[in-house]
């Protein structure tokens, strides 16, 4: 079987973990310690701003010829992994995750009088995304065929849009956009990642889009793990790389499957044709 489909998560992954020393070289080294403010031209600061830009090139290129591949399946066809334990071992994994992160969240705002009630909105939608994202798992494990029009598969996108609110509002008032920069530009990945893979159960399938934003999100999530996050933040950053990296790995897969399909057909009607 056609292995090239690992390629482009295995990119993501060697590159967010590169990224990752750059970020926590950079923050020891590319800031003045008495303000907090940038210096100008450090080698960790453009390091890590031409790789994440020759990432985004990269992985634009393994993953474009997916593009045109038709998946008349759908959703249920494009994300199948029947039978595959490490999918769903890394999907139930994810689940805790959110779990995990609404945990913190609660105990935080319990705990903490001047917490947002963003918070406490993530941390619902949270849960519910943790059963969503089981009942997401169980239908392509199984096989069971739900994949079309089905709600849970927002879930995930939702959450991350109130998540994308709530870490700009906390950041809003910090002047040094490198501080943030890369967490915020994780979320954003990782949201469209979300919302491209949900657009299958809609009949809005874009296979390279998908691929492309979730590798993005898994790259920008293992960069921003060298920041100073509290726990819950952390663990949502490990959700968005597992279920992303899954749900990438997955669908490639496919696509390299169906494309090899395709290839075997057309070599036989063409052998076909050329018979007397």
């Amino acid at each position: 079987m056609d292995r090239n489909y690992i390629a482009a998560p295995a990119v993501a992954v060697a590159g967010g973990a590169v990224g990752c020393a750059l970020r926590a070289w950079g923050l020891r080294t590319a800031f003045e310690p008495e303000t907090g403010l940038p210096i100008p031209g450090m080698p960790a600061t453009w390091a890590l701003i031409l790789l994440s830009i020759a990432m985004a090139a990269v992985l634009l290129v393994l993953v474009r010829g997916c593009r045109n591949c038709p998946l008349p399946g759908g959703y249920d066809q494009a994300f199948s992994a029947k039978g595959s334990t490490a999918y769903m071992t890394c999907m139930v994994l994810s689940a805790f995750a959110l779990l995990a992160a609404a945990a913190g969240m609660l105990l935080d705002f319990v705990q903490r009088e001047n917490t947002s009630m963003l918070r406490l909105i993530l941390a619902v939608l949270c849960v519910v995304s943790a059963v969503c994202v089981l009942s997401t798992g169980r239908n392509n494990y199984r096989g069971e065929g739900r994949g079309k029009y089905n709600f849970t598969l927002l879930m995930p996108a939702y959450t991350f849009c109130v998540w994308l609110i709530a870490a700009y509002q906390v950041r809003a008032g910090d002047p040094v956009q490198l501080d943030y920069i890369y967490e915020i530009l994780a979320i954003i990945a990782a949201l469209l990642g979300l919302y491209f893979t949900a657009g299958f159960s809609f009949e809005r399938p874009k296979a390279a889009r998908s691929a492309l934003f979730s590798l993005l999100g898994v790259y920008f999530s293992i960069v921003t793990l060298a920041d100073r996050h509290d726990l819950p933040s952390t663990l949502l950053y490990c959700f968005a790389i597992l279920m992303l990296l899954t749900s990438a790995l997955t669908l490639l897969r496919n696509v390299s499957q169906l494309g090899t399909a395709c290839d075997t057909k057309e070599s036989h009607r063409e052998e076909s044709s050329d018979e007397p």
